[in-house]
């Protein structure tokens, strides 16, 4: 029988591996265009976040006088997210290149709308004193 050691590096590797191969801005939101003379070229902020374990174990022989340790057997897992985000378009002509931003409505009107609702409960805390 072969005895196998689990380590996280190597459930690490191929995490990233499998991560990167398929995390890119070009899988998500296209390739550059070409329209007239200009050239798009989309930008995505790209976020990974992911964890890794492994571990084994041994237990108390019974067999035999000293009383040493078998091995048990061990085990290892992982987990992953990538998040990408538009952040705008780059377009490109002779003379000039310029970005232009991609703004998330939802995003900002969410931001606004609950900073209005902190500044009331703490406007209706603060008077009441």
């Amino acid at each position: 029988m072969q005895e196998s050691t689990w380590t996280g590096q190597s459930t690490l590797k191929e995490m990233l591996e499998r991560i990167g191969a398929t995390a890119r801005v070009e899988l998500v939101y296209g390739e550059e265009r070409k329209v007239g003379n200009k050239t798009l070229i989309p930008i995505a902020a790209v976020a990974y976040a992911f964890g890794a374990g492994a571990g084994g174990g041994t237990a108390p022989s019974s067999n035999g006088p000293d009383g040493g340790e078998a091995p048990m057997g061990g085990g290892g897992g992982g987990g992953g997210r990538v998040s990408v985000h538009p952040v705008g378009v780059l377009e490109v002509e002779d003379d000039e290149t310029r970005l232009v931003p991609i703004l998330d409505w939802t995003r900002i009107i969410t931001t606004g709308l609950t900073a209005f609702g902190v500044w009331m409960v703490f406007r209706t805390i603060f008077r009441r004193r």
